[in-house]
């Protein structure tokens, strides 16, 4: 089972009624656009509903006008939470080999990358947030 795999699996039994995955529906052609450590998820899901926020389906994510208008061909708008935070990936890596960032938008901040694969950062996210049960 890979790192991603395991993540998500952890989070399915941290959260069982609160996390929705959904099965692929792209094809390589789209699978192909999306920045590589987001390439193993979309290879199996569409998106995904978190506790702690959404994935959102590749083509959903591509076809974003307003992201596209507000991140260039530098950032890929794949997610948020509930409140402030966008979900950014690199399209290509930083001299560090980092890719993601949550990025706050009232933050006054450029995004700037902070984790190098999706497992470490949805362990962020969640650690991150306090979910009321």
């Amino acid at each position: 089972m890979s790192e991603l795999q395991d993540c998500l699996k952890w989070l399915e039994e941290e959260y069982p009624d609160e996390i929705e995955l959904f099965p692929r529906t792209c094809g390589d052609e789209i699978l192909e656009k999306v920045p590589e450590p987001l390439r193993e998820f979309y290879s199996l899901y569409d998106r995904a509903d978190f506790p702690f926020g959404h994935i959102f389906s590749p083509e959903e994510a591509l076809n974003d006008p307003i992201a596209k208008q507000a991140f260039g061909n530098e950032w890929f708008q794949f997610g948020c939470d509930e409140y402030f935070t966008f979900w950014l990936c690199r399209f290509e890596p930083d001299d560090l080999g980092l890719w993601l960032d949550p990025w706050d938008h009232d933050s006054e901040t450029e995004p700037e990358p902070s984790f190098a694969d999706l497992p470490s950062f949805l362990h962020f996210l969640e650690g991150e947030t306090d979910i009321p049960f």
